[in-house]
This record gives structure tokens, C-alpha cells and sequence, in this order.
């Protein structure tokens, strides 16, 4: 996937600038670009994404920091995140030509190409919504894919005949390489945690909503049954973190309307502040937050700077050790 992207976005590159554009491989991230037109020096450490959202740029921005020459290739970034970017000063290539370099005296912009879409891999099942809840185990816990396919099937409650195809899925997209008939190991596990993200938006949360309530009182003073409902979002953040005043409330739960309101005192409320999802996995009952990569998703895709900050905290803290 990688290496289509940088191909296409060098040679648009060249077709709209009449510029050469070389990338060497086995630097920082997934290379360094060296554009010879624009003066001797001129070279990027780079990041190349299939396609760059708003709960992206915080990581962008770090990783421009850490390089100073930095820019992300895509084969789409979205409008408002390239005003984002140009605003911060980060250079980015998408793989039509339109790039944004703006460097000591040179400055380079170009937005008048219409992107390319890509199309979408046809059958994939590791990335639909049987397929997210195998991955939001796996990614938390990646050894087990060396498990017997019966045994993971068990642990993720769903079906054995999903396992090989969620398999055969990520072997596809290249997350997951085999070595043998029994044996796999990982590849761009963090790459693979940000797709999750913006796959489990757009395909599995929009299934899981259940419905709002209204609560009177500090949300604090709810006593949850643990394995049955847990905090996400930004109450599980402040919890996890200490570093976060929730404004929006987020339950994931096993129990139906009439439980979750005899035994916290929820009301049923169309504009109530906390939000209720079905939970997908097995709760650990001496927890009270749900899992860390889906506390993580929840503040990337909600957004604002102090999400990001806490998105960030959550990360290094509680993810990035098992990736």
C-alpha cells in the first residue's frame, strides 16, 4: 500500500512541478525525501498514510518536531486537516501533485489537483464489523493470532469460520506476515492501530450507539458492575489519567434500559450527557474503563487539544508496550 502511494504522489509530483522528487529508504519512519530544484539540503524525513483525518494531525505535529524536516505523503488528506497542516507549517504531498512546502525562502503550494480515490479492497474482512471487534482484541493482545483459530474465536465471541478470513484479510493489506503453517508475526502494528481507529468510526461504533440518559449527580458517585458496564471515553480518561475533566460521558454496557436504570438511576433522555454503546468484549470486572486502544479512539475522534493531549499519555502509557 506504501509503496503505490509514494509512487503515484513522486511522479504527480513531477508531472505538476516539472521537479525531480527522490526518496531513500532505511531512514526515520517510511523515508527521506530529497528535492534537488528547490537548493542543495532541501531533504524530509516522511510518513506516508493511505489518508490523513483531524485526530491525525497531533501525531504529525509531533513527528515534525522530532524531525524538524518533516512531511506526511497521503493519497488524500482532508481539506480542513491541509489548512490544519499549512497552518502549522507541515509539509504534506498528496498523490495527485498538490503539495505544501514551505521551508526558510521557499514557499510551494499547489491545491488545483483532484484527488484520486482509492478503491476499496473488495472482501476484506478484517476490516468489517466482525472483523474491527477480532482486531480490537488482537491489537491489545498480539500474540494470540499464534493461538488455535478455535481458541481465538472463543476469546473474541465470534464465529470460527470469521478467524481465517480476518487472517487472510490482514495478510492482504500486509499488517500480518505468515512464517509458517502455524506461526505469524506482525508488521505496522502502529499503522494498523490508526486504521483500526478510523475504520471502528465509520464501520462498528455507528452499530454499537444505544441510546442517551440523563443523570443527576457527579457522574464519580456511579458504582458500575464492571464486567457488565464501564466508563469510555473522556470519564475512562480521567480515570486512567488524572488529567482530564470529562464533558461528555461515555458508557459501553451488557445491560438493557430498565437494568441500566434500576441500578444507577439513569433516565432515558433524548440530550442526557451520557451516552450508551453495547460492549463488544469481555470486560474486566476489576476495571472500571473500557480497554485503553478504544478510550484512545474515542479522544482521538472526538477531538480538541486537551483530548489529544490525554489521547497521547494513554498511548505511551498503556498501548505503544504492546504494539
Amino acid at each position: 500500500m506504501k509503496q503505490e502511494v509514494i509512487h503515484i504522489a513522486l511522479d504527480n509530483f513531477k508531472k505538476t512541478t516539472g521537479m525531480d522528487i527522490f526518496l531513500k529508504d532505511n531512514t526515520p519512519l517510511d523515508g527521506e525525501l530529497e528535492i534537488p530544484a528547490l537548493g542543495k539540503g532541501v531533504h524530509y524525513v516522511v510518513e506516508i498514510k493511505q489518508e490523513v483525518r483531524p485526530h491525525q494531525v497531533q501525531q504529525l505535529e509531533y513527528n515534525s518536531k522530532e524531525y524538524g524536516n518533516f512531511m506526511v505523503i497521503a493519497n488524500q488528506i482532508f481539506p480542513k486537516v491541509k489548512e490544519e497542516l499549512r497552518a502549522k507549517g507541515i509539509a504534506y504531498l498528496e498523490t495527485n501533485g498538490n503539495t505544501f512546502i514551505k521551508k526558510e525562502n521557499i514557499f510551494l503550494f499547489i491545491d488545483t489537483q483532484k484527488t484520486i480515490f482509492r478503491t476499496k479492497e473488495k472482501g476484506n474482512r478484517a476490516f468489517t464489523k466482525t472483523g474491527l471487534k477480532v482486531l480490537f482484541h488482537l491489537l491489545h493482545n498480539k500474540e494470540d493470532i499464534n493461538l488455535p483459530q478455535r481458541e481465538l474465536a472463543k476469546l473474541t465471541k465470534v464465529g470460527l469460520g470469521s478467524i481465517p478470513q480476518v487472517i487472510e484479510g490482514l495478510k492482504e493489506t500486509g499488517y500480518l506476515l505468515q512464517l509458517n503453517n502455524k506461526t505469524y508475526v506482525w508488521e505496522n502494528r502502529k499503522e494498523l492501530l490508526d486504521r483500526w481507529v478510523i475504520e471502528y468510526d465509520t464501520v462498528l461504533k455507528p452499530k454499537l450507539k444505544k441510546e442517551r440518559f440523563g443523570y443527576q449527580g457527579n457522574w464519580k458517585d456511579i458504582v458500575l458492575v464492571n464486567e457488565l458496564t464501564a466508563w469510555g471515553g473522556e470519564p475512562a480518561a480521567d480515570i486512567l489519567t488524572n488529567y482530564l475533566r470529562p464533558e461528555k460521558l461515555i458508557l459501553y454496557t451488557k445491560e438493557n434500559r430498565l437494568n441500566l436504570m434500576k441500578n444507577y438511576r439513569l433516565i432515558p433522555k433524548i440530550n442526557g450527557q451520557i451516552e450508551a454503546y453495547e460492549m463488544f468484549w469481555e470486560q474486566d470486572k476489576e476495571k472500571p474503563t473500557a480497554p485503553p486502544i478504544l478510550v484512545y479512539a474515542e479522544l482521538l475522534l472526538e477531538g480538541g487539544k486537551r483530548n489529544n493531549e490525554t489521547a497521547t499519555i494513554i498511548f505511551n502509557e498503556y498501548i505503544q508496550p504492546k504494539l
